[in-house]
Formats: C-alpha cells, structure tokens, sequence
C-alpha cells in the first residue's frame, strides 16, 4: 500500500473513508464559497456590524484541519473534520458571519451547548494519540474528555476578549456604556453552556460504555481510533526498520 508521508493515499482509502473524505471537503468547500460571498456582499453594502473580519477569520478557520494535514503528515479522522466544519458552521458562518448573535442573543446558548458536546470528542482523539487506547478506564477518558472541553471553552473566552480589546469587536456583548466593557454575564453563560454540553457527552458516553444500548459511542471510537492505530503504527514500525537498515549499511561500508 502506497503512502505518502505518514498518510494512506486516496485512492487506497477504504470505500467509506473516501465518501466521507469527500462529504467534508464538499462542506468545506461550499462554507468557504458561502463565506466568501458574504464578504463580498459587506464590502459592497457595507458593514455596519463589523462582520467582515469574522467572515475573513472563518475562511482561514475552514481550512485548519486541512493544513494541518500537511504539517503533522497524516490524515485527521473524518468524524473530527465533519463535527469541526459542523460547528464552524454553525458558530462561525450562521452565527457571526450571518450575525444571528446579534439579532438573536438566544442563539448563543445552544451553540456553547454544541461546543461543550463536539470538543468532548477531541479528548477521545488526544488519548488515542498516546496509548492504546482501550486500556484506559472509561471513568478516565470522561473526566479527561470532560477537562478537554473545558480548556478549550477557556481559550476561546480568551480569544474573544482578544479580538474585543484589540480589534474592538463584540463577541462579548455591547460595551455598557460608562463602564467602558461588556459585562461579564456573557462569559459566565458561556461557560455554563459549555459545561452542560460536557456533561450531555458524559452521560452519552457513560450509558454507551455500562449498558448494552451504544448510543453511537461504539462507532466514534472506532472512527476516532480504529484498531488501536494499528495502520500509524504499522508506518512507524517500517521507518524505524528503515533507518536501522541504513545505519547497517552504513557500519558495513
């Protein structure tokens, strides 16, 4: 089997691996467009709430798991590029490139909620980048999974202060005036909205691993961690076995 880098070439992905390839890259593709018609339809009437920025930061966000690819020389699992093109979606297109945050505050809930849920899984993703990953106690990877949310839920807070100081937007909330900043009621929220979604994976997760219904749990594992990586680590075997035959070669010379 060909491979380029640490990656399996397309053409010898299995048969699901290559439709689902091409869902998330039909998706990426037709965000970016979408995103990119937005852009230029604010630049042509205007932009009174600010939203150019957000739609030039979510074209670059698109493509993330694509370039990262390229630089850590293997393919991501598509269930982790579906759910981040699900919630850059939902987040980044819908919600402030379309400024449904604004016209909508409520809209902001269910999308921390989505957030708290989808970043669970990447908890799922590190651990099964360390170790085997069926030797670890459920109880582990849910409280690891549970924490994995919540630091990401922290970062992007973080991040939206950022651009609110230095690039004056208002992911935060209006500017209360005489206060000179948005009050921190949204970030409280946020958070809480995040958490809940955190422990709506927990129970998920809890209930597909100690009762006989799946709920999906099943599938994501195995999606996130096929075969204990046997395919990674087959290719790391043969790079190690390589390097020791030309450090051989090289003694006998």
């Amino acid at each position: 089997m060909k491979k380029y880098r640490n990656w399996i070439k397309f053409k010898d992905l299995q048969k699901k691996d290559k439709i689902f390839r091409i869902i998330n890259l039909t998706l990426m593709l037709a965000m970016l467009i979408a995103t990119i018609g937005l852009l230029i339809y604010y630049l042509k009437t205007g932009d009174k709430n600010n939203r150019m920025f957000a739609c030039v930061a979510m074209s670059v966000v698109y493509l993330i798991p694509f370039i990262l690819e390229l630089i850590i020389g293997r393919r991501i699992q598509n269930l982790v590029t579906f759910y981040f093109l699900i919630y850059a979606l939902v987040a980044g297109l819908i919600g402030s490139g379309l400024n449904l945050y604004k016209s909508h505050p409520w809209f902001d809930i269910p999308v921390h909620i989505l957030a708290g849920y989808t970043f669970s899984f990447f908890g799922i993703f590190i651990l099964s980048r360390l170790e085997k990953y069926h030797t670890f106690k459920p109880i582990t990877i849910i409280i690891f999974c549970f924490f994995c949310t919540l630091s990401v839920e922290l970062v992007w807070e973080l991040v939206e202060w950022f651009s609110d100081l230095v690039l004056h937007q208002t992911a935060q909330g209006e500017i209360v005036p005489g206060y000179g900043a948005p009050l921190v009621t949204d970030t409280n929220l946020d958070m809480l909205c995040n958490f809940v979604g955190g422990i709506i994976f927990a129970i998920q997760f809890i209930i597909g691993k100690y009762t006989k219904v799946s709920l999906g749990v099943k599938f994501f594992e195995e999606e996130l961690c096929p075969k204990d990586n046997k395919k990674e680590n087959k290719i790391v075997e043969d790079k190690i076995e390589e390097k020791q035959n030309l450090n051989n070669e090289k003694e006998t010379k």
